[in-house]
C-alpha cells in the first residue's frame, strides 16, 4: 500500500508539473504574440502618420517652369501684428509694404499676381490657403520678417515644404544674399500651414530680423524694402523665364552698387512710391 500510494503521489506531482509547464508555455506564447501585435500596431501607426504627412506633398503640382500667376502673401495683418521690436516697425506693416512693391514689380514684368491682402487686415491662414490653391497655374510667395531674443542674430532665411518648391526657395535665397552686408541663414523645410497645405510650389521668405538693431533700422527704410522686393522679383522672373530676363529699376541698381561701396545712394527725382 505504501509503494502504491507513493507511485500514485509521484504520478500526481508529475501531472501537476506538466500542467504548470503547459500553462507557463501558453503564457509565454501569449506574451510573445501580444508583443508582436503591439509592434505591428506601432509600425502601422507610423506608416499611417507618414502617409498623412506626405499626402499634401504628393498632391503638389510642379508649376515652377510654367506658372502664370504669383500669389503674393503679406504675412500677418490687422489684429495680428507679428514681430514688433524697438528697432523695427511692426512686422505686419513692413511685410505689406514689401509685398506691394513685389506685386508691382511682377506686374511690370508682365506677370499676373494675386495678393492675399492689400491692406492692414487680418486674413486667417485657412483663407490664405484657399486663395493660393484657388489659382490653376501658380506659385506662392509669403513675405515675413524674423524675430529673436538674441539681438545679434541677423540674416535671410527661406522656407519650403514640398520638394518641388526647393528650386524657387534656393533662387530667392541666392538673390537676397547678394544684398551687401547680408547674412545667409540658409534654406530650410518647415511645416507652416500655408506651405504644408499648398497644392502649388510655395515658399516663405524671412527678410531679416526686426530684433536686430541694423536690420530693424533697415526695415524702416523704403529704399531697403524696395531692394528686398527687387531681389525677390528677380528670382521669381528668372525661375519662370531664365536668367537675364528681369530688368530692375535703375534706382535699385544704383542703391545696391552704392551700398556695396559704402556710399549713400544719390537722390532720384520724380520717383513715386
Amino acid at each position: 500500500m505504501t509503494e502504491i500510494s507513493s507511485g500514485f503521489g509521484n504520478r500526481t506531482r508529475s501531472f501537476s508539473e506538466s500542467k504548470i509547464f503547459a500553462r507557463e508555455k501558453t503564457c509565454r506564447y501569449l506574451f510573445t504574440m501580444l508583443r508582436l501585435i503591439n509592434r505591428a500596431i506601432a509600425i502601422g501607426s507610423l506608416i499611417l502618420l507618414s502617409a498623412c504627412a506626405t499626402a499634401p506633398t504628393s498632391a503638389v503640382k510642379n508649376t515652377t517652369k510654367t506658372f502664370t500667376t504669383v500669389v503674393v502673401d503679406a504675412g500677418h495683418g490687422g489684429k495680428d501684428s507679428g514681430a514688433y521690436r524697438r528697432y523695427g516697425p511692426p512686422e505686419k506693416l513692413v511685410t505689406l509694404d514689401v509685398a506691394q512693391r513685389l506685386d508691382r514689380k511682377l506686374r511690370e514684368s508682365q506677370m499676373k499676381t494675386v495678393m492675399t491682402r492689400s491692406s492692414d487686415v487680418f486674413i486667417p491662414l485657412d483663407e490664405r490657403v484657399r486663395i493660393e490653391n484657388g489659382q490653376k497655374n501658380a506659385v506662392f510667395v509669403s513675405i515675413h520678417f524674423n524675430d529673436s531674443r538674441r539681438r545679434g542674430i541677423h540674416g535671410f532665411e527661406t522656407y519650403y515644404h514640398s520638394g518641388v518648391s526647393f528650386e524657387l526657395a534656393s533662387l530667392i535665397q541666392a538673390k537676397l544674399i547678394t544684398i551687401p552686408h547680408s547674412a545667409n541663414r540658409g534654406i530650410h523645410t518647415a511645416n507652416f500651414r500655408v506651405l504644408r497645405l499648398a497644392t502649388c510650389p510655395a515658399i516663405l521668405v524671412e527678410c531679416g530680423f526686426l530684433s536686430n538693431r541694423s536690420e530693424g533700422n533697415q526695415a524702416r527704410d523704403w529704399e531697403y524694402r524696395e531692394l528686398l522686393a527687387d531681389r525677390i522679383a528677380e528670382a521669381i522672373v528668372e525661375q519662370r523665364y531664365g536668367a537675364g530676363v528681369y530688368r530692375g529699376s535703375t534706382q535699385v541698381t544704383a542703391q545696391s552698387q552704392s551700398a556695396s561701396m559704402g556710399q549713400e545712394p544719390a537722390p532720384s527725382a520724380a520717383v513715386h512710391h
